[in-house]
């Protein structure tokens, strides 16, 4: 058997309040969203500022209604800086007698309806908890793997492992980044994001103990949540700066083909596909400096995150081994940043080489510009030239005057002859000039 006395299941969910670039419009919806989840008739007090930990409402815990009269619950909002925290409790309402483990399927079909599915979140943690009955001989782990199954129907237990306050901690977690638009705020409740911690405490004593420190895996799972969704954010943006490398590059390769420049309605979309470089290219800047902010999100957060575990591990005594969530610190530190950090060089380089493809086309066009300017002047010089002559030579051959008075087809043609002689002339001229600037 596998049974648990009290057996205990609350979700930690996580909401932006505000993000870069928010309007106030946007806040206020989010604000609204997250009130959604909450019950009607509370008193909700949510002033602008700056604070690291905020309780929202009065009372602290809003209890849970529920129908199935077994359950028990409440609500515990909270905000932490920019970010909106809440806790949602839930139990099977009996402190004696022991209940299977199938029991948390219950408690998580009771949080899932009282969700709001319209509240963007950004991370979640599902924290499993009771203790056995007296003289238990059952095994810790055994116990937190039927628990498990219970809410999830996978085979991926990988559990690591931990002791806390006497009792035996296991964490599953398994992250899978989908593409998403990055526009859209991707909602965690849906996401293939999977945190879950599953506690299994000796006896009555040691589970109440624990629940003193809800207040701080609040703090903790949100500096978590956080570390996550910028990580997922900078792959989104990465994938944002990749595809506009690319647009740029297609523009390059048709403007940098031998025939291009050749046809000249083609100078006339070059100025166009500039156009859109730079246009590309300042959504690039932009990418790449929100690449950077994510960093530094992942940065702050993650001191924040060592912190407060580093409080838990001094509030809990020497009756604790929570090594295991260290590891989470050392891939945010050794995989996140790392990762990051490469993607935004690799990117300040594409964009000095975008910035000359700017560069070089910009030149292009002036060349081509100054040429197809030259080519004018030379065919007015040329024009003017034989358009002249052929004005002279025609007056001068209509009276045969002068030296067209002996040339018979002068006198008897003079508009042929003269386009004759200005269309030589303007040979000349043409022969000449081109002579000259070589």
């Amino acid at each position: 058997m596998t049974d648990l006395i009290y057996p205990t299941l609350d979700l930690f969910l996580y909401a932006l309040k505000t993000s870069l670039n928010t309007t106030d419009a946007e806040t206020q919806k989010s604000k609204a969203a997250f009130l959604a989840q909450l019950s009607h008739n509370i008193q909700f007090n949510d002033p602008e500022i700056e604070t690291e930990y905020l309780e929202l409402t009065h009372p602290a815990q809003i209890n849970l209604i529920s129908n199935n009269k077994s359950i028990e619950g409440y609500y515990y909002p909270v905000r932490l800086n920019d970010t909106y925290g809440l806790q949602i409790d839930c139990s099977i309402n009996n402190q004696t007698e022991t209940q299977p483990a199938k029991s948390f399927a219950i408690l998580k079909t009771e949080i899932e309806q009282k969700l709001n599915k319209e509240l963007a979140t950004i991370g979640k943690t599902w924290l499993l908890s009771g203790w056995l009955p007296e003289n238990s001989s059952q095994n810790y782990e055994d116990i937190a793997k039927d628990c498990y199954y219970a809410l999830f129907k996978d085979t991926s237990w990988q559990p690591k492992k931990g002791t806390f306050l006497d009792g035996k901690v296991f964490e599953i977690w398994r992250s899978e980044i989908k593409n998403c638009n990055q526009n859209k705020v991707p909602n965690a409740l849906n996401s293939h994001e999977r945190h879950v911690i599953i506690a299994i405490y000796p006896d009555r004593e040691s589970a109440q103990q624990a629940a003193e420190f809800y207040k701080d895996w609040m703090g903790l799972f949100c500096y978590r949540s956080k570390i996550s969704w910028a990580y997922q954010q900078s792959r989104l943006v990465k994938e944002s700066l990749l595809n506009h490398y690319k647009k740029i590059e297609e523009n390059r390769r048709i403007t940098n083909q031998n025939h291009y420049w050749k046809e000249k309605q083609n100078i006339t979309n070059s100025r166009q596909i500039l156009s859109n470089i730079d246009n590309i290219l300042q959504q690039y800047t932009i990418d790449l400096l929100n690449l950077s902010f994510q960093k530094a999100i992942i940065e702050i957060n993650l001191s924040n995150y060592q912190i407060r575990l580093d409080l838990i591990k001094e509030k809990a005594g020497q009756k604790n081994q929570l090594d295991f969530l260290e590891k989470f610190s050392e891939i945010a530190n050794k995989k996140y940043l790392a990762q990051i950090t490469k993607d935004i060089e690799n990117m300040q380089l594409g964009l000095q080489l975008l910035e000359d493809t700017i560069n070089a086309t910009r030149s292009r066009i002036e060349v081509e510009k100054a040429e197809r300017e030259r080519n004018f002047q030379e065919l007015v010089a040329v024009a003017g030239a034989g358009i002249a002559t052929i004005s002279l030579v025609r007056e001068t051959a209509k009276d045969c005057k002068d030296v067209f008075s002996k040339v018979s087809f002068f006198c008897n043609y003079p508009l042929s002859a003269s386009l004759i002689v200005g269309i030589i002339v303007s040979f000349v001229v043409w022969w000449l000039r081109k002579r000259w600037r070589y």
